[in-house]
């Protein structure tokens, strides 16, 4: 069973076709959604993800797209972009513009409203959907997490119970040598 993309680098490696990627890239952002904390949203960006470029036609076009994520969500978080996405070939070799916008106005929109994260690959779109909502307080953690914290909570507990115990007996039996209560 293939899970949804957590990273860019698992989108490209999932990615077999440009709309497979495309799908993927989707997934991803609806992923994305689930971060709370800038930790978890580097984590997304941080794996370099494979080259597409010879993967499959217009890989190119997909290696831009991951570059230009990763920079924009490095930026909305205050965080540096990954080294990857500065890699030579991470840009478009033509302009991209997004579906419809056929007509000068929409290019003219999309050449003025373009992150610069995106223009610097060739890719103009007036709008980019990234999902990414910082919670404050501590970031959510899954049941496997939860779990684990709290085995390791009750094995302490457990822990510093024996240890009172073991600390109580040596001080009765300093009290009471031959065991004699009185």
């Amino acid at each position: 069973m293939i899970t949804r993309p957590k990273s860019l680098k698992e989108v490209a490696e999932q990615s077999a076709s440009l709309s497979e990627f495309g799908l993927n890239l989707r997934d991803w952002l609806h992923e994305l959604r689930r971060a709370s904390s800038r930790t978890q949203a580097v984590a997304a960006i941080a794996d370099e993800p494979p080259r597409l470029q010879k993967k499959f036609p217009q890989g190119d076009v997909a290696d831009a797209w991951l570059a230009a994520y990763a920079e924009h969500l490095a930026q909305k978080i205050h965080r540096t972009a990954p080294r990857w996405a500065f890699a030579p070939g991470r840009v478009a070799t033509n302009p991209i513009f997004d579906a419809g916008a056929d007509s000068p106005m929409l290019r003219f929109l999309a050449l003025a409203h373009a992150p610069a994260a995106f223009k610097r690959r060739n890719i103009f779109t007036p709008s980019v959907d990234l999902p990414l909502r910082l919670r404050a307080g501590r970031p959510t953690k899954s049941i496997e997490e939860k779990r684990k914290n709290n085995a390791e909570r009750q094995r302490r507990f457990r822990r510093a119970r024996l240890e009172e115990l073991a600390a109580l007996r040596k001080l009765f039996a300093r009290k009471h040598p031959l065991g004699k209560a009185g």
